[in-house]
């Protein structure tokens, strides 16, 4: 019997939470989801894997996610060639981590990787379900799980396309974000099995590239052990202080208590101990700010409260002061090279444009909302757009932007006038705008 898989997977999800979905009501009890002359007789020695039968284990679930799991195994003993074994599986697995069953997290996870090995999540989550459980051989068995994670996720990152909607300064930032994650990881697997000078070469690279606190708390923890006391001193500060900057979860009672037990035994008292903490601090929030300087673009705009405060940087590069086009209605299409109803609408703006050309009160800006600037121009090009572009400079925040394309029009004292979230292919935009715009001319 053929079965859409996505049916099965909004089934299983929606029956992980109380109450019942429309879904699992939508066929009458005892029918199928395909006409009978589809199935395949059914026989007493050959059980009939059906949409019916599936329902049947999840509804009588009664929304436990215990249940459920003891359900779905009876389910796949029952049909051990089900079609949607793999969804099945994944679900349970998924359950049994929030569960925190971890001998059924470990064997589910086993058998999702047996059929796809480059699931980094699940990968992820074996190595710590591994390292939490420590029975007879668990801790090899996630050293060789974090060599495998390594090297699927540094093939991954060498080949993956920069999305879009992200400058590659902040492409760059998630990749060392990623690479830091999974260094901690095998890092933290190699302290448990006592390889501490491997270990402390993946904490490092951890740390060097993205600096969090757990890392920080692994190096300090690792000095300790090692008996470098000036070491395990200076990761803990770093830990705290970044910890408290950064708002990351972990124990900072911990860290405090410890810190302070190891630099008692160094200097004999805490005295001097704030100090340092506060050039941890300076230290950690001067590097912390250039690292968010490469990836964003300085706000011009910062306390600007209207409008016509705001400072645009049009395509060529120049500024554009808002302030000069008071008194005018000033019609805004904020778009990005990303969004596909954008490359629908923005030629609607632009017959729109044309019919005002000669109307020294209307001013059009297209105004580009996109991260990597880069693509803008390209963009423009490719689609033969002439349009008078700027870049948003923090003015899409000031109107809460949140749906692209917006078309915003202001009124000459600054006001909104009109403002339209979406393109509607409905309506006539040329039409419609027309009159919004001679409507904002009377006010």
């Amino acid at each position: 019997m053929e079965v859409k898989s996505k049916l099965l997977l909004v089934a299983l999800i929606v029956f992980l939470t109380p109450g019942l979905s429309a879904w699992a009501q939508q066929t009458p009890p005892g029918k199928t989801d395909k006409p009978e002359a589809s199935a395949a007789p059914k026989t007493s020695d050959q059980p009939v894997d059906s949409d019916a039968e599936l329902r049947r284990a999840i509804e009588s679930s009664g929304g436990s996610e215990t249940q459920i799991i003891a359900n779905l195994e009876d389910y796949l003993k029952k049909f051990p060639k089900s079609e949607h074994r793999g969804e099945i599986e994944n679900e349970i697995y998924k359950t049994s981590v929030k569960l925190r069953d971890r001998n059924r997290a470990i064997t589910y996870g086993e058998k999702l990787l047996a059929s796809n090995d480059s699931n980094i999540d699940v990968l992820t989550g074996l190595i710590t379900t591994l390292r939490e459980r420590k029975a007879e051989g668990d801790l090899q068995k996630a050293l060789s799980y974090a060599d495998q994670l390594v090297k699927q996720f540094e093939s991954l990152i060498s080949s993956a396309a920069k999305p879009k909607r992200i400058s590659a300064a902040q492409w760059e930032d998630r990749k060392q974000q990623g690479v830091a994650s999974i260094y901690l990881l095998r890092g933290k697997v190699h302290s448990d099995l006592g390889n501490d000078d491997k270990a402390r070469a993946d904490l490092m690279k951890s740390f060097t590239q993205a600096r969090t606190a757990g890392a920080a708390v692994s190096l300090a923890e690792l000095a300790e052990k090692r008996k470098n006391s000036d070491e395990a001193i200076d990761f803990y500060s770093q830990a705290f202080v970044i910890a408290l900057a950064n708002g990351e979860e972990i124990d900072l009672c911990a860290i405090r208590r410890n810190l302070g037990d190891l630099y008692v035994v160094k200097q004999k008292s805490e005295a001097g101990l704030g100090d340092r903490l506060l050039r941890t601090y300076d230290a950690f929030i001067k590097d912390r700010d250039e690292r968010r300087a490469k990836m964003e673009e300085p706000n011009i705009n910062e306390g600007a409260t209207s409008p016509f405060a705001f400072k645009l940087t049009k395509l060529d590069g120049s500024k554009l002061d808002l302030s000069a086009l008071r008194g005018k209605v000033v019609v805004m299409n904020f778009w990005a090279t990303w969004c596909g109803p954008c490359l629908t609408e923005l030629p609607l703006f632009e017959k729109t444009m044309a019919k005002y050309k000669e109307d020294k009160d209307v001013v059009f800006l297209a105004i580009s909302t996109d991260e990597d600037r880069e693509l803008v121009s390209p963009h423009l090009k490719q689609h033969k757009f002439n349009l008078p572009v700027a870049y948003a400079e923090h003015l899409n925040e000031f109107f809460s932007v949140s749906s692209i394309p917006t078309t915003i029009i202001l009124d000459g004292k600054g006001e909104v006038a009109f403002r339209q979230a979406g393109y509607n292919p409905r309506s006539d935009f040329v039409a419609d705008l027309s009159e919004r715009i001679e409507a904002a001319k009377k006010k």
